[in-house]
């Protein structure tokens, strides 16, 4: 059975959370004037967010991000993951990302909580083991933030590394396209794509460092991007792995909204909306290339297959617990 479930904080700021995927179809916060409008890309109606096909709010696992050739081998077995995508994205067609979780809903002196639960079984998605997840939602009373935990275990090694896919346009109910907003991202390093697979470490050059904040429109269009990957699709490595640090800052030039974002994990996932779905969006238009930014906090991507990488985090031991957390923060900013 399909649900939404609707949170709400002193602050104006709704969450509108849904079953299916354990996603986020909406959030609404208050711009410069005290406007309460949407802060996410989404569908306009429910039933095309049950269905789309581009990830939009959804938790995506087991695996987030693309894993080469849709295959990894675990202590000597080798897995093929059943996709439509040659690079098994986002955990394939056995995937979390449009299942049904469980839930239940508590409230204490501090927040409002969902929590959601799915256990991944291995003959359905085609990776080792039974994996149990929950996917905890806290919207805080006090403070001006949501949080998101992941808490798994398998009964087998197996791979996890599951991220939240909500496209972000701080306008008000997209209203503008995303190359007015202003990115922060507390990186150095990236990861170098070639057909979408990353290949190795590299420093991130003026194009595509957020280091210094500037507008996401400033070089998106360069023709090494776009002929790359139609806008930005790239892992950007922490300088520093803090969860009390905001590693990543977003913010709207017009309506001056503000999204921080703390996070357990040591890489976020850029990606500005390049390739686009036919559903009607909040903004009563189909939806449209760059009117987005996904800020996919996760482990590296492909980590398993990738030999420039020594820790292999992605890896989850038998009976030991996955445990990572994104934290967003809402606020208005100064002119």
């Amino acid at each position: 059975m399909v649900n939404f479930i609707e949170l709400k904080n002193k602050f104006d700021t709704y969450v509108t959370l849904c079953n299916v995927g354990a996603s986020i179809y909406d959030i609404k916060t208050i711009d410069k004037n005290k406007n309460i409008e949407s802060i996410i890309y989404t569908t306009k109606d429910k039933k095309d967010f049950l269905t789309e096909g581009s990830y939009l709010g959804k938790t995506i696992g087991r695996t987030g991000g693309r894993i080469s050739n849709s295959k990894f081998k675990l202590n000597g077995i080798e897995y093929t993951i059943p996709s439509n995508d040659p690079n098994g994205l986002h955990g394939g067609l056995g995937g979390i990302s449009y299942k049904e979780f469980g839930f239940n809903q508590n409230e204490t002196d501090e927040y409002y909580e969902v929590i959601f639960n799915y256990l991944s079984l291995g003959v359905d998605s085609n990776y080792p083991g039974d994996l149990n997840i929950n996917v905890i939602y806290r919207l805080y009373k006090n403070i001006n933030k949501l949080t998101v935990k992941y808490d798994c275990i398998s009964n087998l090694d197996t791979l996890a590394n599951i991220s939240n896919h909500s496209y972000f346009n701080l306008s008000g109910n997209a209203k503008n396209s995303i190359l007015n907003h202003n990115l922060f991202i507390n990186s150095s390093k990236m990861e170098r794509i070639e057909k979408l697979i990353p290949k190795e470490i590299v420093d991130c050059k003026e194009i595509y460092s957020f280091k210094k904040p500037h507008n996401v429109g400033d070089y998106l269009m360069d023709k090494e991007i776009i002929d790359n990957t139609n806008g930005y699709d790239f892992p950007y490595i922490f300088d520093e792995v803090d969860p009390n640090k905001f590693n990543i800052i977003l913010k709207d030039n017009d309506s001056l909204r503000v999204m921080k974002i703390k996070t357990t994990y040591p890489v976020v996932v850029v990606y500005t909306c390049n390739y686009v779905g036919n559903e009607i969006m909040n903004n009563n238009k189909k939806m449209e290339p760059y009117y987005a930014i996904c800020l996919e906090c996760m482990f590296h991507p492909n980590t398993i297959n990738s030999e420039f990488l020594n820790d292999k985090l992605d890896i989850l031991k038998k009976n030991e617990r996955y445990n990572e957390m994104i934290e967003y923060y809402f606020e208005v900013g100064n002119e």
